[in-house]
């Protein structure tokens, strides 16, 4: 199974159809996979590295501090999310 992705070109953009395509599409990628990987939405390249660095940071740290930014009342809405 592949993450599905979506031009956010066509919903800002885009006729009354490709609109409805791309919400469709969107709906679609939720409801099956759970993610979706958006194209031409505008963030730079180097701020997308930046948070790719951060997040490898992050889920490098020793779990004890993990746990830190846990909510466990979420139910992993929000924050980190342990196994």
């Amino acid at each position: 199974m592949a993450i599905p992705v979506v031009d956010l070109a066509d919903f800002v953009s885009g006729t009354p159809k490709q609109k409805a395509d791309f919400i469709d599409a969107l709906g679609n990628a939720y409801e099956s996979v759970g993610f979706v990987a958006v194209k031409n939405h505008g963030i730079p390249t180097v701020l997308i590295t930046a948070l790719y660095e951060q997040v490898q940071q992050f889920f490098s740290l020793p779990v004890e501090k993990k746990l830190h930014y846990e909510i466990a009342g979420l139910a992993g809405q929000r924050g980190y999310t342990s196994f």
